[in-house]
């Protein structure tokens, strides 16, 4: 019997040392996770539009504990919190109990200066947006976890969100740390970096344009897109009223939220957030003349010098379709038509296009039956 326990232990304490090694460590060690920077997002200049700010994590593991009293009370007054909330979080029975997130540096400084045991203040990063609200339909928002949540911000979460980092300490069978032992850090991988487009003096011009059509004509949202006709990119993209990144959780002021439910609260946050124009259709209306006047241009059916007169209306087929100027525009030529966004040269414009079209439809065929 003492030869087959011997030979247990050689077994045990040989051939399956690693195995029992890595358990016993395991069983020893407590993480805590250290978050990783966010990848910035920039602008075609090269101008920071969403940064990172460092934050603070306060966290309490209750088996090394020693004060508890002295702890809800430091922690409830640094932390502007109830004390019974404290204390519930500071009595449970956990590996790592979280008091708060996202709490400005400085607090966190204070609370690391009571030098109080079993409360932990692990450094965080929290998104700021320098801007405030300029874009903000575009740019996105984060969560609390610092996980996208719209815009950008969600899109390219694969690429900005980075990898977390591990704050590795050795502990007793009670759960207390080792001061000996010492602790491992395995470092956090920041998140890329991301270059978009956006121009943000276009942006910041653009938005400004559209407040003021939207007090002039008391209208309930004005877009306002502009496009890089050279390769698509976009420049800027404004769709007010916008709302503030770094408090995006606050409705507008006339709205009271002790008056609301949850869910009607909610409803009301996403239509704040949604962006209209990339969400929403809308007829094209004379946006779409630079379509109908390139057409024309290209296929030779009209000329910059061309002439034509507006009366203020054009009779189709039996329908009397009027130009937005009732009197009419007059004598223009085409530069002067389009400038003027004339209904009446484009709709004899847009006539001449399908002929032509047709006309080359038709000789495409005639080339295909004669074998050409």
């Amino acid at each position: 019997m003492f030869s087959v326990l011997a030979g247990r232990l050689v077994y045990l304490m040989v051939f399956q040392s690693d195995y029992y090694s890595e358990k016993a460590k395991e069983l020893h060690e407590r993480e805590r996770s250290i978050k990783a920077a966010r990848g910035r997002i920039l602008d075609a200049n090269g101008t920071v539009i969403a940064d990172n700010k460092t934050v603070c994590t306060i966290s309490v593991i209750h088996n090394q504990i020693k004060e508890p009293d002295k702890i809800v009370e430091v922690l409830s007054k640094e932390l502007d919190l109830s004390e019974e909330y404290v204390r519930k979080r500071v009595e449970k029975y956990s590996a790592i109990e979280r008091i708060k997130s996202n709490v400005e540096k400085e607090k966190g400084d204070a609370i690391r200066a009571y030098n109080l045991e079993g409360v932990k203040v692990d450094e965080d990063y929290k998104r700021c947006y320098p801007y405030g609200s300029l874009a903000s339909k575009v740019l996105g928002f984060t969560g609390g976890d610092n996980q996208g949540i719209i815009g950008l911000e969600v899109k390219y979460e694969e690429y900005l969100k980075g990898e977390e980092g591990t704050i590795l300490t050795v502990t007793d069978a009670r759960g207390v740390e080792l001061d000996a032992a010492g602790e491992e850090r395995i470092e956090p991988v920041a998140g890329n970096d991301l270059y978009i487009s956006l121009d943000m003096n276009i942006q910041s011009y653009a938005t400004q344009l559209a407040r003021q059509v939207m007090e002039t004509k008391e209208a309930e949202r004005v877009s306002i897109l502009v496009m890089n006709p050279q390769n698509g990119e976009i420049m800027a993209m404004v769709d007010v009223p916008e709302f503030d990144l770094n408090n995006p959780y606050n409705l507008p002021e006339d709205i009271a939220e002790e008056e609301i439910t949850e869910e009607k609260k909610q409803e009301l946050l996403n239509a704040m957030w949604r962006n209209g124009c990339i969400n929403d259709t809308y007829e094209p209306g004379s946006t779409f003349k630079i379509i109908t006047a390139a057409a024309g241009l290209e296929g030779g059916v009209v000329h910059p010098e061309d002439q034509f007169s507006c009366p203020g209306y054009i009779m189709v087929e039996d329908r009397r379709i009027r130009c937005h100027k009732v009197a009419g525009h007059g004598a223009e030529n085409f530069v002067q038509a389009t400038m003027n966004s004339c209904n009446q040269v484009f709709i004899k414009l847009k006539t001449c296009d399908m002929r032509f079209f047709l006309s080359k439809k038709a000789n495409a065929c005639s080339l295909l039956e004669t074998g050409a």
